[in-house]
C-alpha cells in the first residue's frame, strides 16, 4: 500500500484501487463519500461519521483498519473515539495540540501532514523527516510505540 501527498491531499494506492483523502472530501475508488453512513466499493469497506464539528472516516483495505480525521481536533468526543476504536493507521493533520487526541486513539502508525506536522512527530520521538511518498511495511505497525510518518 502506497501513500502520497500533494496539494493537501493524501492518496492511498493499492491493487489498482485508489482512496483520495482531502480536507473537503473523500473519494473511495471513484465514489465520492458525502454523508455519514456505511459504504463499500472495490472490496473497501468505509464508515463515515459526522456529529457537531467532528467529521471522521474509518475504512478497511488490505487487512488494515485506517482512520482519517480531516480537521484538527484538540478534543475528541467519546462517541467519535468509539467510532475510531481498533485502528491500525491514523491519518490526520498534525500539530502538537493534537497529542491528546492521538493518545486516546492509540494507532500503530500515524501519517500526518500540514504546516505543523513535524511538531507531533517530535512529541512522539520520531525524526519529523518530511516525505511526499511512503510505502507501508508490516514492520511499521509492529512496535510498542506509535510510529510517525510526516508528509509534505
Amino acid at each position: 500500500m502506497d501513500f502520497s501527498y500533494k496539494n493537501s491531499t493524501i492518496t492511498i494506492s493499492s491493487d489498482k484501487k485508489e482512496i483520495i483523502l482531502s480536507p473537503d472530501s473523500v473519494i473511495l475508488d471513484g465514489l465520492s463519500i458525502e454523508l455519514p453512513g456505511e459504504y463499500e466499493k472495490s472490496s473497501i469497506l468505509m464508515y463515515s461519521f459526522a456529529k457537531n464539528d467532528e467529521q471522521l472516516y474509518h475504512f478497511r483495505t488490505e487487512g488494515y483498519w485506517i482512520a482519517y480525521i480531516p480537521e484538527m481536533l484538540t478534543d475528541i468526543s467519546t462517541e467519535a473515539l468509539d467510532f475510531l476504536w481498533g485502528i491500525d493507521i491514523l491519518i490526520m493533520p498534525g500539530a502538537k495540540s493534537m497529542q491528546p487526541t492521538l493518545e486516546k486513539v492509540e494507532a500503530g502508525l500515524l501519517i500526518t501532514y500540514g504546516e505543523s506536522a513535524h511538531e507531533i512527530a517530535l512529541v512522539l520521538g520520531c525524526t519529523g523527516e518530511i516525505v511526499s511518498k511512503y510505502k507501508l511495511k508490516d514492520a511499521d505497525l509492529s512496535s510498542e510505540k506509535t510510529m510517525c510518518v510526516v508528509m509534505g
